[in-house]
């Protein structure tokens, strides 16, 4: 399903002339639809790399949506995101967030809503969440393989590998309503209002200090995942560098801009 690859992949040329679709999960949608196969995210955590074109990334997406399903997640629930929060270069946590976007959940990486949640979902390291809470917890492998320590009573999130392909109807949250619960909350309509992205974008942990401080790292990826899917554009997301390259290599490796 994920390709793992030394080599990077190709980036088509941006479709400018494509109308900007009404929000993020529209613009996934018709991603979706046409079946597209050039890359949506490519993750890097030293020598490690894995290219999620986006059909792969639709395929991760209904697994998912599905799992959450089962649990009886879905539109409107409060979704607590650690994953997101300690990881958010992690292609992981990026399709945790598309698959609360895509159900209408309400996904949010404020510590505070630990306890309140519905679902919590965390990398291999689960403090910080609530006891009380069911549990999916990923490994963060570079191909979402099982947990090597799995917490007691948590659902891991490989048990996705087996649920259905089948893209659910997506059923977003209205675009006045907060699509992330961030230190400063982002409505669909925020997400909505952000610039297109035609091209590959480079991003490491520097590229999401917010310099105004309105928004976590969380906040800014969704927001650079939102221009991305309002676009044709795609993210090279970089945890750690690949042997002795440079960002400034890595990005020209990638034909990517750095964000």
């Amino acid at each position: 399903m994920v390709q793992l690859s030394p080599t990077p992949g190709h980036h088509p040329a941006p479709r400018s002339a494509r109308a900007v679709p009404a929000d993020p999960v529209a613009g996934l949608a018709e991603r979706l639809e046409i079946g597209a196969v050039g890359p949506l995210l490519t993750w890097y955590h030293g020598r490690a790399r894995v290219e999620l074109s986006g059909r792969t990334v639709g395929s991760w997406l209904a697994k998912t949506v599905h799992l959450m399903a089962e649990e009886g997640i879905g539109d409107g629930d409060l979704v607590y995101l650690p994953v997101l929060a300690d990881r958010p270069l992690h292609w992981v946590s990026c399709c945790w967030l598309l698959a609360c976007w895509w159900s209408g959940a309400r996904p949010s990486v404020r510590p505070g809503d630990a306890a309140a949640a519905e679902l919590a979902v965390s990398g291999p390291d689960a403090s910080g969440t609530d006891p009380a809470v069911p549990l999916v917890q990923c490994s963060l492998e570079p191909l979402a393989g099982p947990c090597s320590h799995p917490v007691a009573g948590a659902i891991d999130f490989a048990e996705a590998l087996a649920m259905p392909d089948e893209t659910p109807a997506a059923s977003p949250a209205p675009a006045a309503e907060i699509w992330l619960r961030d230190q400063t909350p982002l409505t669909g309509q925020d997400l909505a209002d952000r610039s297109r992205i035609d091209e590959a974008v480079l991003v490491d942990a520097e590229g999401l200090v917010d310099p105004e401080g309105l928004r976590t790292p969380a906040g800014r990826i969704a927001e650079l995942l939102a221009g991305c899917l309002l676009g044709t554009g795609s993210l090279v997301l970089v945890e750690s560098l690949p042997g002795d390259l440079t960002l400034v290599e890595l990005a020209a490796q990638e034909h990517a801009r750095r964000a």
